[in-house]
């Protein structure tokens, strides 16, 4: 559930550039321009280079032209010129769009901490538009089918309410911002996304319903799906219902010790017996690395990117299982990094962040453009993606995605464990 609602989102922020600007590659590369510019001014400029370059229609191309207003809209937000902002958004042609760019809008505004305030009016003024819209056919993108606007129809409600009620809570209003939180969950909250309801869980709280956070909590936590924060809440809860954190610790093991016994059940169905693809890669420190130096350790390796969020979201797991394992291999393998200088990038990245990983630097498919070594031949459906390599170079486990620091953790020490059983 969590991954179809991830996707859903991306596709309703961006179903516009995804019909009609992927045809043109060049058109493409000035639009992500576009959205790295910072300065609202020329965010304009470079808006208007685009439509005369591109000899952009204003019907034909409509929903193209609507992403570039919607990027200048959000820079001049950013800056918190909402006059420009207003004056932008109120140019997007389509209804779909607009509250998309809204809601995006909003959500920056909380996230980044610029204005809690306008965002809460932002927000508010998104679920207003949409609700305006949502059952008139005449609003419906060019290009979209009936069925994919009704599924998105259905499905935009729950961001926007997320949205919303993330503003309400960052201005205290914490008994409207529950109210709101219910809303944006598609079916069980325990299926909802992290951030969603590690805040749910402290509405909860704050309203006066303990006892249904601490609930709430232990069943995501049983289930292998808590992340740090709710860790962080639970403890909190715990210390209330017993005077103090004595104890907090082995409850929690015991909580995820079941986990970690189901989840090793399933994993061994799944464990793969194939020879590792061999390599050699050039670390950050310009020593070259080979798989085979670690024969007979168990060896991880992460694939991800800086561009990655879910890649850099799952940093903070993956540290934990560094530090709790020095006796595995763990090597994050920095890939399809397609701009200039991807090196002093990488490097700069992981400098300025602390993290102690030792770090490869996939290479470029010289007669592929766009493919890389290193994750051309483990083949993953995506990144992030962990691959885990028994102590005798046999492949046992491939896994893409993240979800919560607590699934990462849970399926990582269970893969490791297994590994380590058939080596």
């Amino acid at each position: 559930m969590k991954k179809i609602k991830l996707s859903l989102l991306a596709l309703l922020t961006c179903f516009s550039l995804c019909v009609h600007a992927q045809q043109q590659n060049a058109l493409m590369e000035q639009m992500k321009a576009m959205t790295k510019e910072r300065d609202p001014q020329k965010n304009v400029l470079l808006m208007n280079r685009i439509i005369a370059e591109n000899k952009l229609d204003t019907i034909g191309d409509a929903e193209t032209i609507d992403v570039l207003k919607g990027t200048v809209a959000l820079a001049f937000l950013r800056e918190r010129r909402y006059d420009a902002f207003k004056e932008y958004i109120g140019g997007i042609k389509s209804k779909f769009n607009q509250t998309s760019y809204m809601d995006m809008g909003a959500s920056m505004l909380v996230r980044e901490k610029i204005d809690t305030k306008m965002a809460e009016k932002l927000a508010r003024e998104t679920i207003d538009l949409y609700l305006s819209y949502k059952d008139d056919p005449s609003a419906k993108p060019e290009g979209m089918s009936a069925a994919d606007w009704k599924r998105f129809m259905d499905f935009a409600q729950y961001p926007y309410y997320d949205t919303y009620a993330s503003a309400l809570f960052a201005n205290d209003k914490f008994r409207e911002a529950l109210l709101y939180q219910e809303k944006a969950f598609n079916g069980p909250p325990e299926e909802g996304l992290s951030t969603s309801v590690e805040r749910y869980a402290r509405l909860l709280a704050l309203n006066g319903q303990e006892e249904k956070a601490y609930d709430l909590l232990v069943s995501l936590t049983r289930k292998g799906k808590s992340t740090a924060d709710m860790n962080a809440q639970l403890k909190e809860l715990y210390a209330r219902k017993n005077g103090d954190t004595a104890g907090f610790e082995e409850y929690l093991g015991k909580l995820q010790q079941d986990v970690q016994l189901a989840l090793k059940e399933s994993l061994k169905a799944k464990m793969q017996d194939t020879e590792a693809p061999g390599f050699a890669l050039y670390d950050l420190a310009g020593k070259k690395v080979s798989l085979s130096d670690f024969r007979g350790k168990v060896v991880v390796l992460d694939f991800w990117a800086t561009w990655c969020m879910p890649c850099i979201a799952s940093f903070p797991a993956m540290q934990k299982m560094v530090e709790q394992h020095p006796e595995v291999v763990f090597l994050f393998i920095a890939t399809l990094e397609k701009e200039k200088d991807a090196l002093p990038r990488v490097r700069s990245f992981i400098k300025k962040r602390k993290y102690p990983f030792h770090v490869l630097m996939d290479v470029p498919v010289a007669d592929k453009p766009g493919n890389y070594q290193v994750v051309s031949a483990y083949k993953p459906n995506g990144i992030p993606a962990k691959a885990v390599i028994d102590g005798k170079g046999r492949l046992r486990f491939l896994s893409t995605g993240f979800s919560s620091d607590s699934e990462l953790i849970n399926e990582l020490e269970a893969m490791i464990d297994l590994a380590r059983q058939g080596s």
